[in-house]
C-alpha cells in the first residue's frame, strides 16, 4: 500500500471517528439545548453583582414588600362595582395562597374551603378546566401571592378610619388603580416567586380565564407589569429560535453547496456549526443560570464563527487541488491542512482571548457567555479538523490546470483582478479614504443611546403593545417606580405624624412633576389630618398615630410600611407613562432630584432610595454597555498584544488591528450618526463582528508573508493572498449575512434587528480585510506586515512561489490579465 493509500485511509478514519463524536454530541447538543431554551428567564435583577448598591436596595425592597413582581389586569367594562370585576377575583382566588385570599373575595360567601383542594362545582365547568390545566401545566397549586380589586382598594378608603367620600377616594386613586373617567378600574396580582418562574405559562392561562369569565377573547384581556413583560420576551426570544433556528441552517447549507460545490464539505461544516449552537446551549445548561436575553446571541456567534473557518479550510483544500492537478484528494487535504491549520489556530487563539475578556465583565450572563462562546470554538474548531480532510478526500477538485498553464480569467473575474491590482499599484488613496470614513463615523459613537424600553422591542401591531396603549388610555401609567424613606427604628417618644408628614410631602412633590402620572403611599389610605385642637381633630389623629404604629392594623396590612433591621420604611410607588422612543432614565433623573429637595428639608432623620424595576433595568443596562465597551477595549487590546507578537512588530501589530476595529466603528457609528438606539442583542453582536475580522485578517497576513518570505514584492504578495483568501472571505460574508437574515422576519425587533445589524457587521468586516488590508500591505507600512505568521513553509499553495519572469515589485498598472 503506497503513502498516499495510507494517507487517504488515515483521513477517512479519522472522519469517520469525527462522524461518531458528532453523533454523540448531538444528543447533549439536541435534549440539553432544549433544556436549555426552556429554561429562558430574563429578570436584570439577577443578572447584577450584589456589590452594586441598586442591587443591594431592590433586594430590600423585595424582601420587605411583596409587590416587586406585579400584574394589573384589565378590560373594557372592568369598572368600579362591576360583577365581571368580582368574577374574575373569584375565579382566580383558587390559584392564590390561602392565607392571601383578598377580604373582599373571602367574605363574598362564595368561595368554599374546597377551592383549595379542588374546583368547587358551582363554577362554570369551562373555567375549572383552565384552573386545574393551568395547574397540571405548572406544576404550582398556588401560584398567586394575592388578588386585590380597584372596588376593594375604594373600599377601605370609604370606610372606617379613612371614611373619605367617594368622589375624593377616587381622585386619590387615579393615575394608579382607577381611569381618569374615574370608572374604568383593575384588578392586581402578585405572583409568588415559584409562580414567577412560570410567568410564560401563568400569564396567558390567566388571560384565558379572565376572558372565560368576562365572556370575550382572551386578546381583548389587558394585562400589563413586569412579569408580563418579562415573560413575553421570553416566549418571543423562545419563538425566535425555534421558528427561524431551523430555515437559517437550511439557508446557510444552500449557499455553503454553491460556493463550495462539494456535498461532503458542506454537510461537515454546517453539521458541525449546527451542533456547534447546541453545544453552547447545553453548556449554558450545565452552568445552572437560565437563558436570557445576553445568552441568545450565543448561538448566532458559534455559527458563523464556525462557517468562516470551515470556509477558509475548504477553499485551501480547493485551491491545492486546482494549483497541483497532479496531486491525489489526500495529498492535496495534506498540503490544505498544513497550509490552513496554523492560520485558523492563530485566527481561534486570537477570536478566545477576545470571548475570554467578555469574562471580565461584572453581569453574570456575559461572564457566562464568555466563557462558554470559549470553550464552544474550540470545539467546533477540533471537529472541523477531525471531519474535514476526510471530506476533503471525498470531494472532487472543481477545475484544472490547462496543458498551456492556469486557465485564463476574463469576463467579470478578470476585470475585477485587473481593478483590484490597479488600486493596490496605488494604495494610500483607499487608506485615505477609509481613514476619512472612520473619522465622520467616529463622531456618531460620542452620540450613542441605548434602550430597554421593552414595549417598543415589539412591532406596533403586536399583542403587548396593543395591550399597553390600551392600559394607559383607559386606567393608569404602566412604568412603575418605588420610592423606599428609611427612618431610624421608632420609639415610644417618636411621633408616627412627623414620619408622615414627610411621606406626604413627598407624595405632594411627585405628583406635581409632569414625568408622574399616579403615586400610591400611605398617604393614599389616611385620612387628612387637621392641625386643630379639637376634641375630635386630636381623636383623628390618634386614630392615624395607633395605624402607623401597627402592622396589623388595615394600613400596615397594605404594603407600605414595613420594620427590618432597625429601621421603618416607608414606599412610594410611583406610575409613569411608557416614552414614545426613549426609557425612563431622565424621569427617574427627574424624581431623584426632587426627592433630594425634600429630604434636605426634613428635620427628620431620613434616607430616601429610588428602585424597582425600571430602575433596576436602568442599572443593569448602564452596567452592560459600559462594562462591554470596556471588554471590548481590553479584547482589541490584548489582541493587538497577540498580533504584535505573531508580527514582531509593535507597529505592525497596529496595523494589523485597523481593518479590525473598522467594522465596529462603522456600524456604531452609524447608529450613533441616525440615533438609532443600541440594544442588547446589537451591543453583544460587537464581538462577533471582531471574530470574524480577526479570522479574515489572520488568514490574509498568513498568506502575504508566505509569499513575502518566498521573494515577492509587496503588491504582487498582497494581490496573491487576496485572490486565495478573497473568495473565501466573500463566502463567509455571503452565507453568515444572508443565513442569519433569516431572523429578519422575526416580530421581536431586537432579533430582527439583531440580523441587520449583523449582516451589517459582516459586510463592513468583509471591506476592512478586502479593501483596507491589502491596501496597507502593498503601501509602504506593508513592510511592518511581511513576518510569516501562521504559515507552515512545507505548505506552498497557489502563487507563493515567486515569479522569475518579472521584476518583483514594479508599481505599475498591469495591463493584461495576470
Amino acid at each position: 500500500m503506497n503513502h498516499e493509500d495510507l494517507l487517504r485511509q488515515k483521513y477517512l478514519r479519522r472522519f469517520k471517528v469525527g462522524a461518531v463524536l458528532l453523533a454523540l454530541l448531538a444528543i447533549p447538543a439536541i435534549f440539553h439545548s432544549h433544556a436549555a431554551i426552556e429554561s429562558l428567564f430574563n429578570r436584570p435583577s439577577d443578572w447584577i453583582p450584589n456589590t452594586v448598591p441598586e442591587k443591594t436596595e431592590f433586594d430590600d425592597f423585595v424582601k420587605n414588600f411583596s409587590a416587586a413582581d406585579l400584574i394589573m389586569i384589565a378590560w373594557d367594562g372592568s369598572d368600579l362595582d362591576s360583577a365581571s370585576l368580582a368574577a374574575v377575583a373569584t375565579a382566580l382566588s383558587p390559584l392564590v395562597e390561602p392565607n392571601q385570599v383578598s377580604d373582599a373575595v373571602a367574605g363574598s360567601g362564595t368561595l368554599p374551603e374546597s377551592w383549595y383542594e379542588q374546583i368547587d362545582p358551582s363554577v362554570s365547568a369551562k373555567v375549572a378546566d383552565l384552573i386545574m390545566g393551568l395547574r397540571e401545566q405548572t406544576g404550582l397549586k398556588f401560584p398567586l401571592r394575592w388578588v386585590r380589586t380597584g372596588t376593594e382598594t375604594l373600599e377601605r378608603l370609604t370606610s372606617s378610619p379613612v371614611n373619605l367620600t367617594r368622589d375624593a377616594a377616587v381622585r386619590r386613586l387615579q393615575g394608579s388603580l382607577i381611569g381618569h373617567d374615574g370608572s374604568q378600574t383593575c384588578l392586581v396580582a402578585s405572583f409568588s416567586m415559584s409562580g414567577l418562574q412560570q410567568r410564560r405559562l401563568l400569564i396567558p392561562g390567566i388571560r384565558k380565564i379572565v376572558g372565560e369569565v368576562t365572556d370575550r377573547d382572551a386578546s381583548q384581556v389587558s394585562v400589563v407589569g413586569g412579569p408580563f413583560e418579562g415573560g413575553t420576551v421570553d416566549t418571543e426570544s423562545v419563538r425566535s429560535m425555534r421558528v427561524f433556528t431551523p430555515p437559517s441552517a437550511l439557508i446557510a447549507a444552500v449557499l455553503c453547496l454553491i460556493c463550495l460545490r462539494s456535498i461532503p464539505l458542506t454537510g461537515s461544516i454546517v453539521a458541525i456549526a449546527v451542533i456547534g449552537e447546541g453545544l453552547v446551549l447545553a453548556m449554558v445548561y450545565y452552568t445552572g443560570v437560565p437563558m436570557n436575553a445576553v445568552l441568545i446571541v450565543l448561538p448566532p456567534l458559534i455559527f458563523v464563527l464556525t462557517v468562516s473557518a470551515g470556509i477558509h479550510l475548504s477553499n485551501y483544500y480547493l485551491d491545492a487541488a486546482s494549483d497541483f492537478p497532479d496531486l491525489s484528494r489526500a495529498e492535496a487535504a495534506q498540503l490544505a491542512m498544513k497550509a490552513g491549520v496554523p492560520p485558523c489556530c492563530l485566527a481561534t487563539g486570537t477570536t478566545v482571548v477576545g470571548l475570554s475578556s467578555l469574562m471580565l465583565v461584572r453581569l453574570e450572563p456575559v461572564r457566562i457567555f464568555g466563557g462558554v462562546a470559549s470553550l464552544g470554538v474550540v470545539v467546533t474548531l477540533v471537529l472541523l479538523f477531525l471531519l474535514l480532510p476526510g471530506a476533503m478526500v471525498l470531494t472532487k477538485s472543481r477545475r484544472k490546470k490547462t496543458a498551456d498553464g492556469p486557465q485564463q480569467r476574463d469576463g467579470l473575474t478578470g476585470w475585477l483582478r485587473l481593478w483590484m491590482r490597479r488600486r493596490l499599484a496605488r494604495p494610500w488613496p483607499v487608506i485615505l479614504g477609509f481613514l476619512f470614513v472612520s473619522i465622520i463615523l467616529s463622531v456618531g459613537l460620542t452620540r450613542l443611546e441605548s434602550t430597554v424600553n421593552v414595549p417598543r422591542m415589539f412591532l406596533p401591531d403586536s399583542d403587548i403593545r396593543t395591550q399597553y396603549d390600551w392600559f394607559e388610555t383607559h386606567v393608569a401609567p404602566t412604568v412603575t417606580g418605588e420610592l423606599l424613606l428609611s427612618f431610624p427604628e421608632m420609639t415610644d417618644d417618636d411621633d408616627p405624624l412627623r414620619r408622615l408628614a414627610v411621606v406626604a410631602k413627598s407624595h405632594s412633590k411627585l405628583l406635581k412633576l409632569d414625568a408622574v402620572d399616579g403615586v400610591l403611599s400611605a398617604m393614599t389610605f389616611v385620612p387628612a389630618i387637621s392641625g386643630k385642637r379639637t376634641l375630635a381633630a386630636t381623636a383623628q389623629r390618634s386614630v392615624v398615630r395607633k395605624l402607623v404604629r401597627d402592622p396589623k392594623s388595615t394600613l400596615g396590612q397594605l404594603g407600605f410600611i414595613a420594620r427590618d433591621g432597625g429601621r421603618e420604611i416607608w414606599r412610594i410607588s410611583i406610575r409613569m407613562p411608557q416614552q414614545a422612543e426613549d426609557d425612563s432614565s431622565e424621569a427617574l433623573d427627574t424624581i431623584r432630584k426632587a426627592i433630594s429637595e425634600v429630604i434636605a428639608d426634613s428635620k427628620e432623620p431620613v434616607r430616601a432610595s429610588l428602585t424597582g424595576g425600571v430602575v433596576i433595568v436602568e442599572k443593569s443596562q448602564e452596567i452592560l454597555l459600559r462594562d462591554l465597551f470596556r471588554s471590548f477595549m481590553t479584547a482589541f487590546a490584548v489582541i493587538a498584544i497577540v498580533m504584535v507578537l505573531m508580527l514582531r512588530s509593535v507597529l505592525g501589530g497596529l496595523i494589523a488591528m485597523a481593518p479590525n476595529l473598522f467594522p465596529t466603528v462603522a456600524l456604531f457609528g452609524f447608529m450613533g450618526l441616525l440615533a438609532i438606539p443600541l440594544d442588547i442583542g446589537s451591543v453583544m453582536s460587537a464581538s462577533v463582528a471582531l471574530g470574524i475580522a480577526v479570522d479574515d485578517t489572520v488568514h490574509l497576513l498568513s498568506r502575504f508573508g508566505s509569499r513575502r518570505a518566498r521573494g515577492l514584492g509587496q503588491i504582487r504578495a498582497a494581490y496573491g493572498a487576496l485572490t486565495q483568501c478573497g473568495w473565501a472571505m466573500f463566502q463567509t460574508t455571503l452565507v453568515c449575512g444572508v443565513s442569519l437574515m433569516a431572523y429578519w422576519f422575526s416580530d421581536f425587533v431586537p432579533t430582527s434587528r439583531f440580523s441587520l445589524f449583523m449582516f451589517g457587521l459582516l459586510s463592513s468586516a468583509l471591506l476592512g480585510v478586502v479593501f483596507l488590508l491589502p491596501a496597507l500591505m502593498a503601501s509602504s507600512l506593508g513592510r511592518w506586515l511581511s513576518s510569516t505568521i501562521g504559515s507552515n513553509p512545507e505548505a506552498t499553495i497557489s502563487s507563493d512561489k515567486p515569479e522569475t519572469t518579472r521584476p518583483r515589485d514594479i508599481r505599475r498598472v498591469p495591463t493584461r490579465w495576470e
